[in-house]
């Protein structure tokens, strides 16, 4: 049996198992956030667990006991069914000072589907340009096909939209830990390292934000080639019902 380590609040977790995700690739890509980085856990009493914004689209926020384990406060979000061209919204929005180009952004959360859930057209983490000079809050999103997860690009003009996709499920009725580590680029400047439950199961170079390039080749307007938010839980439900979520331990940081 490996040795184990307490982990934030408790939790246990493998020494061996940690030694090798800092052994693969850069070892401050795979590790945590330092203590400067945001994190939050929903343990407070603050409203929506000390974010500052929710998005709420024919959704609801609140916080809730974690079924696995009595006495920890989660977050419960639900987001309605899409409707009309709409899809459903419930999520957590942190806004940052603009990165540009060559930063490395880590983005970290637990999630639990309920038993039953559809895990299919869910989009789960966002990091995007609110300030960029176009309306559409163009980004990478870190989207849910099929039980698999994928890096989807098609917000910032990107034809082919979706890195590869990981192999391993996702599955409901079980918390799982997803990070997701993006070096902001052009090309093969830009990376995205996804991670789920101490597995890497994406490593791919591609464009990672707005260029300036790609929107010149579509309209006359100048653009900021920057990421200024970033955005966690349900961003989007484009299944025709109701899909629930728990989500807890978000961090956020730049490496």
């Amino acid at each position: 049996m490996p040795l184990l380590k307490c982990g934030p609040r408790g939790r246990v977790f493998p020494i061996l198992a940690i030694a090798a995700v800092l052994a693969a690739g850069s070892s401050r890509a795979e590790g945590l956030c330092p203590q400067e980085g945001r994190h939050w856990h929903f343990d407070d009493a603050a409203k929506h667990g000390g974010f500052a914004h929710v998005q709420l689209q024919r959704g609801t926020a609140v916080l809730a006991e974690d079924p696995m384990l009595p006495g920890n406060q989660v977050a419960r979000l639900t987001a309605g069914p899409k409707q009309k061209g709409k899809v459903g919204k419930a999520d957590y929005v942190h806004r940052f000072a603009p990165l540009k180009a060559g930063s490395v952004i880590l983005m970290q959360a637990r999630f639990y589907f309920p038993p039953g859930t559809p895990l299919n057209s869910l989009i789960l983490m966002d990091l995007e340009c609110a300030s960029c000079g176009l309306d559409t809050n163009p980004g990478v999103r870190l989207y849910l096909r099929r039980g698999m997860l994928r890096v989807d690009r098609s917000k910032i003009g990107i034809k082919q939209a979706f890195l590869p996709t990981a192999p391993r499920m996702v599955a409901a009725g079980v918390w799982h830990e997803l990070s997701w580590q993006v070096t902001l680029g052009a090309g093969e400047h830009g990376r995205s390292v996804v991670m789920l439950d101490g597995e890497q199961v994406v490593d791919a170079r591609g464009t990672t934000l707005l260029t300036q390039e790609i929107v010149s080749q579509h309209m006359d307007i100048t653009v900021q080639e920057q990421a200024d938010r970033f955005q966690v839980g349900l961003t989007a439900n484009s299944n025709p019902e109701t899909v629930e979520m728990l989500l807890d331990d978000v961090r956020f940081c730049q490496l």
